[in-house]
Parts: structure tokens; sequence; C-alpha cells
């Protein structure tokens, strides 16, 4: 190849490469794909609630329009991979369809795909699952979309549905007459929406996964309760689009710590009338995002306890909590920290504690990191030790444990995981409890997932594994 050929084709790539990655460009398409859901999703849809899909979908819905996110991953419905997940329960959107009869779920997906795997597969998963565990006679569970999933994937996703039933059944944390019960024998149904080929107009395509691909109305059928799965993103070629004075990257959202540089959905919307001022340069954005960033800072330096960490309670000896990124740990916090609890455990690479206090522990671990997951057993060691006085202390003497880390739904989850199953009380026997395993675990985990509905538990593989091999 001549040389300068290959230096122009070089350039353009590059060049490709930095609009795709571009700040400005990223946010002006997500806020080119709202526009469609508030056009044409929420108004013809006005009964039922929004749910974003954790991570991706958050940024497409301005927080003040939604209560609740749900997380199914992309994962769960890839060929061959086909699951129902015990770590992605999503149990608390149950509550939600029997008392608003039916949501609308926002996620959204990348270079040329029609809709993601999660919303095409891992839901429709989800819901058959559901529903042959409420009616295991019914002989119609799992409804997938034509044409992105074919026939022969969809006969091979119903072969495996029994397994994945006996699998929820195990964990014992719903009851099937009861469920079926609550929804009046109804069924749960997805139904797929994405915008059309007339973008601009806000069109878009509705179809059942029947047979058929034509547009249609959501039947007023008694026997169902509907799941609006929505793609916010339309199919771009190669996933890019100039048409629109900026360029459009599908599910521009996807893989944010690519892009984002510190920024998140809820400064995005909290912000919004400067992000959508396309006058705005990649620069000018840059620097904005930094002075927000640096304002939360000096924000969280002068907060007290219920201002920077959000706190669940587990039981009476142990709550779970959120920190903030970039945290100074003052020495008020530190006091109103040991005032309200015999010991906090932090597990964060960003927060630093300015003066040393034995009931405040920090470990140098990060969620969403696959090296601190893996880190994790190391420091159960020590964390095991440490909590086991606190537990075990009189009604009387005792205050909670708290445990917190960056995302407040994957290290600290694994750690609390860790302290139930040991089953710390005055009758703990000192030792490796004999009756741990993997489905006690899977129990424990599925029990936090349900009392902590708000935070969509999510623990890593990594966590888990860690804590599996600790405590087994």
């Amino acid at each position: 190849m001549d040389p300068e050929i290959g230096f122009t084709l070089n350039q353009i790539s590059r060049d490709i490469k930095k609009e795709y990655k571009s700040l400005k460009n990223r946010i002006q398409s997500i806020l080119l794909d709202s526009e469609f859901i508030k056009q044409s999703v929420v108004t013809r849809f006005p009964e039922y609630p929004l749910i974003p899909n954790e991570r991706c979908g958050l940024w497409y819905v301005n927080p003040e329009d939604f209560t609740e996110s749900c997380y199914f991953k992309s994962t769960d419905g890839h060929i061959n991979q086909w699951d129902f997940s015990t770590r992605r329960l999503n149990l608390h959107l149950l509550p939600i369809l029997i008392e608003r009869k039916g949501i609308v779920i926002i996620d959204s997906t990348r270079r040329g795909k029609k809709m993601p795997d999660a919303l095409s597969k891992t839901i429709p998963i989800w819901c058959a699952v559901l529903n042959m565990f409420m009616k295991p006679n019914e002989s119609e569970v799992l409804f997938t979309p034509p044409g992105t999933v074919s026939e022969s994937e969809h006969d091979r996703i119903k072969e495996r549905l029994p397994n994945l039933v006996d699998k929820l059944q195990r964990l014992g944390t719903l009851h099937e007459s009861e469920l079926c019960q609550r929804f009046k024998g109804k069924i749960l149904r997805p139904f797929w929406v994405y915008p059309g080929a007339d973008m601009l107009n806000s069109s878009m395509d509705l179809f059942t996964g029947e047979t058929t691909q034509e547009r249609w109305e959501l039947p007023s059928n008694e026997n169902i309760i509907p799941l609006i799965l929505c793609t916010a993103s339309y199919r771009a070629q190669d996933g890019v689009d100039s048409s629109h004075g900026f360029t459009y990257v599908q599910g521009a959202a996807d893989d944010h710590e690519l892009w984002s540089c510190g920024l998140t959905p809820t400064m995005l919307w909290s912000h919004i009338d400067y992000f959508k001022d396309p006058a705005h340069d990649e620069e000018e954005l840059n620097h904005y995002v930094n002075f927000l960033l640096n304002t939360k800072k000096e924000v969280d330096r002068s907060a007290h306890l219920v201002d920077i960490l959000d706190i669940d309670c587990i039981n009476a000896e142990i709550s779970l909590g959120k920190i903030n990124d970039d945290l100074e740990i003052s020495n008020t916090l530190s006091k109103e920290l040991t005032n309200s609890f015999s010991l906090v455990i932090i597990l964060s690479q960003t927060v630093t504690l300015l003066e040393p206090h034995d009931s405040i522990r920090i470990y140098n671990l990060q969620s969403g990191s696959k090296r601190s997951s893996k880190d994790l057993r190391v420091a159960l060691i020590e964390i095991d030790r440490i909590v086991e006085g606190p537990i075990n202390s009189t009604a009387e003497q005792r205050k909670p444990i708290l445990v917190c880390c960056n995302s407040g739904n994957d290290m600290s989850v694994g750690v609390v995981l860790m302290i139930l199953c040991k089953n710390y009380r005055e009758d703990w026997i000192r030792g490796k409890p004999s009756s741990v395993n993997k489905a006690i675990i899977r129990r424990h985990l599925a029990n936090l997932t349900e009392k902590l509905q708000r935070r969509n538990v999510n623990p890593s593989r990594a966590t888990l594994n860690s804590v599996n091999s600790y405590l087994m």
C-alpha cells in the first residue's frame, strides 16, 4: 500500500474514534434519544412508570421522572448463556407491576443492533421463568421478538426454562400460589418498542413477538401484564450518523467510563440547560464537568453523615452504605460515625481518613475492579476477626456495624454477605461453619436483594467468588 494512503486511512480512523468518544457527541446523542422517549413512548403509555435499566438506561431519563430502576444484563441473554440470574432478581418490580398493571423499561444498544440482548432475551427469560413458576401448566410463557431472536434460539431457550424455574424455586424467596394470587392469574408479557426509520418525526415501530412485525395497538387482554421494553437509540449504520449537526452515536450512554470524564446521569440532568446547548464545544464541556466534580468534592468535605452516606439497615447488627468518591473523612465526621456505629468498614481506594481511628477501617479495595474483588478474599480474614466483638456484644452495648463501598451494591454487599453467612450471635462457634454452602449463600443474597430493592444489589461475580472461597 502507498504510504500516503496508509497514513490517510489511519488519520481517518483516528478522527472517527475521536468523534465516537467525544463528550459533546455523546451528550447530544443521549438527549436526542431521550426526546424519542418523551415524545413517543411516554405519550403512548402514560399510565406505566418509566424504569431505566442500569447502567446505560439511566442516562436517557430525567431522575425526576422515575423512582425505581432495574438491572438486567445482556450477558444473561447471550447465545448459549441464557440464564435467570439469582444475583439480579429484580423482584422489586413485582409490586410495581401488580399496582400499575405494567411498566416501561428503558435501555439502549450500540453499533447497528436493533435492541440490546437485555431487552430481546434477558427480560423475556425473566418473564418466562416467573410465568412458569406461577403457572406450571401454562403452555405459552416465553415471548421473544421476531426478526431479532430466531425460532431455533427461541426453542432452545424454552428447553432451558424448567431448569431455570427450579433454580428460582431452590432460593425459597417466592411462593408460587401466593404470587399467582397477587397477579390474579395473569402472566407477564413483554412487548418491544424502538425508534422507526423516521426518527426526526418521532415515529416508532411496535411489534408483539408473534409472527408479524406490523404496527399494532397494545391489546386490551385481561390475562396479561405488559412490560414495554423500549430501546432508546435508533439503528444507525456503523453505529454513527452525521445528519443531525453532530455525530450521532448509537447507544451513546454505553460504557460511560470511556467518555464521561466523571459526568454522571444525575449531574447531566441537574444541569441540563447547560449541557443541551449545542454551542458549547468539547473543551468547554470538559471544563464544566471538572467544575462540577470539584464543587461536589467541596460540598462533601463540609457535609455531615446523613448527607454523604446512603445507609440501609440490614438488621440490628449490620447497616450498609454508599460512600462518595474522593471523600476526606474529617474529625467531625469521624465522631459522627463512631457515635452511631461500633465499627465502620470502608472499601474504597478514593476515601481518606484524616486522623486514624480504631473503629474506622479503610481497605484499599474498589467496587467495579476485578483485582479488588479478588483481593477481597484476603481482606475478609481480618474483617471476619474484627467484626466478631461488635456483633457478639450484649444488647445494651451493641451499636451496629456499618459497611460501605463506593457503589453501595458490590464490595460492601460481599462483606455483609460474609457476616450474615457466618451467623454471628451469642451462640456463634469459632471456626468454619459446616452449614455454609452455596445454597445458603445464594439464599442470603436473595434476601439482601429483596430487602435492598432500591439499590439493585449486584455484587460482581469476582466478589461473590471471593466470598464463596472464604466461607467454604
